[in-house]
């Protein structure tokens, strides 16, 4: 019963592979075409039931005999050599079946050549299997070198691995120049970098780098000093070298530089050549740290404009709105911080506390000495802004700028009226009075 089935189930894979099969370029030779076709058909159904020993016996038939059958020839037999390597118990023939499973990487890739993914798995499978062997890390690195050419698709078990591989090489052969590690460093770091400014797994891929600047650290003395005296004055020779640059910032983060003149100068070469809304906001920000107001202004401007991320444009807008604020531009602060508050609920606080701020800093600038309510009603618009930040304290420091119940009275007003506050502020708010003494 069970043999009839096994027939049942192997006439059905036949079926089902020829069928569905892709276009098959068979063999001139009428015999070999027959042959490939029952050895394909054989082939997948092999690999169908997980009989991978069996299955290689008509893959290697295949791959001598009709070379350009299919592409999916060479991806059945590297899965089928790798199935029999992880189960081989002898080391002898695990190194047998991976050394088969290579071959057929680099069969494909000179026949139909390697998708970006094959690159990357091919790349892992020389780290995961040769990661001791001395003698295979040259061909290693050559592949994951090949992989990184589209940093968009390297996957995440090629990142940590990448750096691993190259430090047990630099234990084993120091074959490779300081400058050569560094760019391998810098490549990663960029796609890590740039996967963390996604927001998603961050967390994960802060693991990551940590790990991989340990790496460069255990082969490379990076500190202030080395970026200070060997790469810097590279960089001021030859502002147009984004590579150079790119490196100089990534190192300096690594090496926690981040507030040396080199970071500031690498940061806007890079963003200079490349703009992009993290670098615009970390320029911005450091800009505006060192009462660089102007320029603070440009880049943060830049940077809420490139900004996709809704969160991440909150928190440059209020940032902006700070720069505004600072520089005296008080009604685009307000402008600024309000749109900030209206991406993110989490920047209200901020938002309004500045707004806040603004207000009770303008009464100088606002009173008219006319009346006593219209010059105070500013801190009327500044309570309000306090009690949007949920800020108690504000709320009470404006309190105590109130008028008074008498002055109040004697202007034959009501407290809780509307009244409108002009200068800049130009809003309407209502008429309040200063606690009782």
């Amino acid at each position: 019963m069970k043999k009839f089935m096994l027939i049942i189930l192997s006439g059905f894979f036949a079926f089902t592979a020829l069928a569905q099969n892709p276009e098959l370029k068979l063999p001139q030779d009428p015999q070999l075409a027959e042959e490939a076709k029952r050895k394909f058909v054989l082939s997948v159904d092999d690999m169908s039931l997980k009989r991978y020993r069996e299955a290689t016996n008509a893959l290697a038939w295949l791959l001598k005999n009709a070379p350009d059958l299919y592409d999916g020839l060479y991806i059945n037999s590297y899965k089928a050599y790798e199935e029999l390597a992880d189960r081989a118990t002898d080391d002898a023939k695990k190194k047998v079946y991976l050394d088969s499973m290579f071959t057929v990487y680099k069969l494909k890739d000179k026949k139909f050549g390697l998708t970006d993914t094959e690159i990357n798995n091919m790349a892992y499978r020389y780290y995961k299997y040769h990661k001791d062997n001395a003698e295979k890390y040259d061909e290693a690195l050559k592949v994951f070198a090949r992989a990184y050419e589209t940093p968009e698709t390297v996957i995440n078990n090629n990142l940590v691995a990448y750096m691993h591989i190259l430090k047990l090489n630099f234990d084993k052969n120091k074959n490779l120049s300081e400058d050569e590690i560094l760019d391998i460093h810098s490549k990663i770091t960029e796609i890590i970098e740039s996967r963390i400014a996604d927001g998603n797994d961050v967390e994960k891929y802060e693991q990551y780098k940590t790990v991989v600047d340990q790496l460069l650290t255990s082969m490379i003395d990076v500190n202030c000093d080395f970026i200070q005296h060997k790469l810097y004055p590279q960089l001021k020779a030859d502002l147009t070298n984004i590579k150079l640059a790119k490196r100089i910032f990534q190192l300096s983060l690594t090496a926690k530089c981040s507030d040396a003149d080199f970071f500031m100068e690498a940061a806007e070469v890079v963003h200079n050549a490349e703009p992009t809304a993290g670098l615009a906001g970390i320029i911005g920000r450091r800009k505006l740290a060192s009462k660089e107001y102007p320029a603070a202004i440009k880049y943060l401007e830049e940077a809420v404009s490139l900004e996709q991320n809704k969160a991440k444009k909150a928190e440059t807008s209020l940032s902006l709105a700070k720069a505004y604020a600072v520089s005296g531009d008080k009604a685009k602060a307000r402008s600024e911080a309000i749109k900030s508050a209206e991406l993110d609920q989490s920047m209200v606080a901020g938002a309004y506390n500045l707004i806040a701020t603004l207000y009770m800093g303008s009464y100088e600038d606002c009173k008219q000495n006319v009346s006593q309510v219209a010059d105070r009603a500013i801190f009327f618009a500044a309570y309000d802004a306090y009690k949007k930040a949920g800020n108690r304290e504000g709320m009470n420091s404006a309190e105590a700028q109130f008028p008074t119940k008498t002055q109040i009275f004697e202007l034959n007003l009501e407290e809780g009226a509307p009244i409108k506050v002009g200068c800049w502020i130009n809003v309407t708010t209502i008429i309040r009075t200063r606690p009782i003494e």
